[in-house]
């Protein structure tokens, strides 16, 4: 059996300045160091016998994305398909939460693909921040989500997916969905289920999955980054034509989760109360995240709120990463390695995430920034920074910090970026992220640790930006109401 995949993880936010863009790679590399996606679900293929044929990959976040460019990507697409077929079904990766001019993406890509291959079974699996319109159920009945906020799970989700989908297209399973949808909506920062309150609610999930009229069951947060009509969390639960069950199974999860609302943990330090905990913690290393400048949200992440905390409060040992700045890594380029320089560095665009602030210091280090990622949720993706350079800052009270500046927007959420510059991670005492969630698989995984550096603790700041915990930060124009926490329910 032959099946396409289309990997497009693009996630939009609504409040960003610069409209998105829709990079995609296209078809296949036999080389398996250049299809990094192919190396991946390759040995998922192996195990369920079946032949994979890569259509696309996009990945990133950003603003949302213009019809124009949407139907771009259309044409892209489906002239890769025709290059592709024959093919017995297709599995679509997604975010779940790409806009078009203040539509579903995923939504009007899945009708465009229905419209044009009526008896194609297409699967979907979404991210755990995925916002999908009640229509969407009339195109494909079988979607599902991680079990893990970050997705440490996601080879073990694709799996599944592709089981299922070799199951529907050879008849031997009849999908049907049932999705509860609730008047919630969680900041990405507090998306995790390593720890209460939503690591019990998740652990039951797996048991559904073993009831034998059970396919899937997802458990999904929502982005309200996206100021759209259908925003909100929602239970989906796909049965074996059963489902009668599945709307069972949605509103007993759905209750729990409306229960637990009143018990999540937000993060209630400000950045320079974290630089001042993480300088003064008795071991180290100590890992702060910028949430309110995440790009994996659709953020800038040219926020200067982290780094003038560090400078301004005498931290040393400290690597702040990072910071997009294209006009600073053209003037580290020109001075060169070992020059001393002075810019302003950081905040040029969009001023909710801080002004740039007058630096001082030292280019240690210039790269191509181009790397691999370590980071479990996708290891061996190819990311490009664009050029990027490793300054070293001197600030008040002999501060010395560390910091990456990048000429592009990039998930600030793995070891690898550092590594590419010449910087080690494990001789940090005090880590600074640009992320509001994924950087948890990376701080989490022993296996990219050394043993003595190994964080100690991982601080989520409140910082400012267009993907903080503090939704009052926003103007929502769109967003059903009422919904928690902005309402009372």
């Amino acid at each position: 059996m032959r099946i396409g995949i289309a990997w497009l993880a693009y996630r939009s936010n609504t409040f960003a300045m610069t409209p998105g863009k829709l990079s995609a790679r296209w078809g296949e590399d036999p080389k398996p160091a250049v299809n990094w996606l192919r190396s991946m679900l390759e040995p998922l293929a192996q195990r369920l016998g079946l032949e994979l044929a890569t259509l696309c990959e996009v990945q990133s976040a950003g603003g949302s994305v213009s019809t124009a460019e949407f139907l771009a990507f259309l044409q892209q697409f489906d002239e890769t398909l025709d290059r592709t077929k024959p093919i017995d079904a297709l599995l679509l990766h997604t975010s779940g939460t790409l806009v078009v001019d203040g539509m579903s993406g995923d939504l009007l890509l899945l009708q465009h693909l229905r419209q044009h291959n009526p008896t194609l079974p297409i699967a979907v699996l979404v991210d755990h921040v995925a916002q999908l319109p009640p229509d969407i159920a009339n195109v494909t009945p079988l979607i599902l989500g991680p079990h893990r906020w970050p997705p440490r799970d996601r080879s073990q989700r694709l799996e599944r997916a592709l089981d299922l989908l070799r199951q529907w297209a050879s008849g031997r399973i009849q999908p049907s969905l049932a999705v509860r949808r609730l008047p919630l909506i969680f900041p990405l920062a507090v998306q995790r289920t390593d720890i209460p309150p939503f690591d019990r609610l998740f652990r039951k999930l797996a048991t559904w999955e073993a009831h034998s009229n059970v396919l899937a069951v997802s458990v999904l947060g929502g982005f309200p980054y996206a100021d759209v009509t259908y925003a909100g969390a929602s239970i989906i639960v796909v049965t074996n034509g059963d489902q009668k069950l599945g709307h069972a199974i949605a509103h007993e999860l759905g209750q729990e989760l409306l229960e637990l609302r009143h018990s999540i943990h937000w993060p209630t330090l400000t950045i320079e109360e974290a630089i001042h905990r993480a300088m003064t913690a008795p071991d180290h290393p100590v890992v702060i995240l910028d949430t309110g400048d995440a790009p994996e949200a659709g953020a800038p992440g040219e926020g200067t709120a982290a780094l003038w905390a560090a400078l301004d409060l005498g931290a040393r040992g400290t690597i702040v990463s990072g910071i997009v700045d294209p006009e600073a890594v053209e003037i580290a380029h020109r001075a060169g390695p070992g020059a001393t320089i002075e810019l302003e560095l950081g905040g040029k665009h969009d001023h909710r995430h801080g002004y740039p602030i007058p630096v001082r210091g030292v280019v240690r280090r210039i790269g191509a920034g181009f790397y691999r990622r370590r980071s479990p949720l996708a290891p061996g993706q190819p990311v490009d920074a664009g050029p990027s350079v490793w300054l070293e800052l001197e600030g008040r009270y002999h501060a010395r910090v560390d910091v990456i500046v990048t000429s592009h927007p990039i998930p600030f959420d793995d070891p690898e970026l550092l590594f590419s510059l010449g910087l080690s991670p494990h001789r940090a005492s005090v880590l600074v992220l640009k992320s509001a969630l994924d950087a948890f698989a990376w701080c989490h995984d022993s296996r990219l640790w050394k043993s003595n550096s190994f964080p100690r603790e991982v601080i989520q700041a409140l910082t400012p930006g267009i993907s903080t915990t503090d939704l009052s930060f926003f103007t929502f124009r769109q967003l059903p109401r009422p919904i928690w926490p902005l309402d009372e329910l």
